[in-house]
């Protein structure tokens, strides 16, 4: 048998199988656009990180003694946590198929990445950005509210001494709101403890603990605000 070199074995396999080159042009573009891949995934990352972050540290830690693993599993933000994930994945993947993808292994990749997003993220948080997006989409489109936010749900039985709603009505230690329900309470806010941010104002919307004592009548024992009870404040 005849001795062929590399590019003599290669030259009659592109022959045979009819492989056609990739042209500059198309392999430049290619290469411009993995990066764009990687950046985007990068800033949405970041800035599902910051929602995320924006849930955890809002979310109302101190009453899980008092409504157990239940109310713990509710309020966790599980959509920005698997976006989250996904946009790392996709990011490592086309970081992997750049020129300089195969210089790193995978998980020095995904350390540096999630080192980005986590610095970005708290950037993102800090600056406002999270809560700004949280309150457009509590006012926007209501797959958010009801698929995304758990928060509704949770905080939507009186019964058990968890009410939530707009302010419609401001009078001296009463409270008159709608809860995402529809149905107008009268709340007593003469005992009641305001926590955090909270802003009583009419349109605001506002969490409130305490017990039901008729069908649209409730006693306040506190007062929270909707978004912004940042852990860091208790």
């Amino acid at each position: 048998m005849e001795n062929k070199n590399i590019s003599q074995i290669v030259q009659e396999r592109i022959k045979e199988e009819g492989i056609k080159p990739i042209s500059r042009k198309v392999f430049s573009i290619k290469r411009v656009a993995f990066w764009v891949i990687v950046f985007s995934s990068l800033l949405v990352g970041a800035f599902t990180f910051s929602l995320a972050l924006s849930s955890l540290l809002n979310n109302d830690w101190d009453l899980y003694n008092k409504f157990g693993l239940n109310f713990v599993f509710k309020t966790l933000p599980y959509f920005w946590l698997l976006s989250l994930a996904l946009f790392t994945i996709l990011g490592e993947y086309y970081y992997r198929k750049t020129l300089l993808g195969h210089r790193r292994g995978i998980f020095v990749i995904l350390g540096i990445y999630v080192v980005f997003t986590s610095v970005f993220g708290l950037t993102f948080y800090l600056v406002g950005v999270s809560n700004f997006t949280e309150k457009y989409l509590e006012e926007g489109p209501t797959v958010y509210r009801n698929i995304l936010l758990n928060r509704h749900e949770v905080w939507s039985h009186p019964d058990d001494g968890l009410l939530s709603g707009k302010i419609t009505r401001i009078a001296p230690d009463v409270l008159e709101i709608i809860d995402p329900n529809g149905f107008v309470w009268i709340v007593d806010t003469s005992s009641a403890v305001t926590r955090g941010k909270t802003e009583i104002e009419i349109g605001e919307r506002i969490k409130i603990i305490g017990d039901k004592t008729d069908n649209n009548s409730f006693d306040a024992d506190e007062l929270r605000p909707w978004i912004g009870m940042n852990l860091l404040m208790r």
